[in-house]
């Protein structure tokens, strides 16, 4: 979208878009893989809003296009979200269930088992796609962990996507106000309260705010020193000079502008470089 791109990129990009676009199991495939897990981008929901930005147009003179250019990617996006909605209705098509076969199935329903396995063989070749969620449905934040369910269950990256976005909202509300950000995490049952849990989650997450993460570590509330101090023990320094030992305390969060603030944080890491290298 951007004017410093010219037309024939423009298009080449569209081009291949199209042509995913047309793969069921890759468009499939992408929606399992990155929006319903925890850690990854949401290529999908980025890829679709993008092509209804691009249907929808903009002046083909903003863009650096002539109208008949401008309207020719017009026309190839809205293909390719005509093509990704086609995907969507072949792929789950096989889990689509008549309702009036469904009532003359009379009293005789099968057994949760016998649906799970019905379902494996329904959905056959896209047995690949549910079960990348093995690894998702397995993480967590913390020590609040979520529960592994089946993969094969549909249901399940609804549920994943759900707390997907969970996280996602902390993360904004966080990058905000960082206490406020915790809060939330914690009440919707997605972070641990411990220290030690909050510490785990300010080293793995690299989506939060580095200034707003420095301010709540180097706060003087007893609780925020106690996951300062968990967060500083999870570093791991030894054999490290003490430059590169300083870049790695650094490279998760930005030093907070008050001196007393900055001053307890030198202090923990400086503890821990010597606990590290002690020989």
């Amino acid at each position: 979208e951007t004017s410093t791109s010219s037309f024939e990129h423009k298009w080449m990009v569209i081009q291949t878009l199209t042509r995913i676009s047309a793969d069921a199991q890759c468009v499939v495939d992408i929606y399992v893989n990155y929006d319903c897990d925890l850690n990854a981008a949401n290529i999908f929901e980025r890829l679709v809003n993008d092509l209804s930005k691009i249907a929808q147009g903009r002046s083909g003179h903003e863009l650096g296009m002539t109208p008949l250019q401008e309207l020719s990617l017009r026309k190839k996006g809205l293909e390719c979200l005509v093509s990704v909605l086609k995907c969507m209705v072949e792929w789950s098509k096989d889990l689509y269930v008549n309702p009036n076969h469904q009532a003359s199935l009379g009293p005789d329903k099968p057994s949760d088992q016998e649906i799970g396995e019905g379902r494996c063989l329904d959905i056959g070749g896209r047995r690949s796609s549910a079960s990348s969620l093995d690894s998702t449905v397995s993480s967590g934040i913390g020590s609040v962990g979520i529960q592994s369910a089946i993969v094969d269950d549909p249901e399940q990256c609804e549920v994943i996507k759900q707390q997907k976005e969970i996280i996602e909202h902390g993360i904004e509300l966080f990058n905000k106000k960082s206490k406020r950000g915790l809060q939330y995490l914690q009440e919707q049952g997605m972070l641990g309260e411990a220290a030690e849990d909050i510490a785990q989650f300010l080293h793995q997450e690299e989506r939060l705010c580095s200034s707003q993460a420095g301010e709540f570590l180097g706060d003087s509330n007893k609780f925020n020193k106690e996951v300062m101090y968990a967060y500083v023990d999870l570093l791991d320094f030894c054999g490290r000079d003490f430059v590169s030992a300083l870049r790695i305390f650094l490279e998760g969060f930005r030093l907070p502008g008050e001196a007393q603030k900055i001053d307890r944080l030198m202090e923990k890491f400086a503890a821990r470089y010597i606990e590290c290298n002690q020989g």
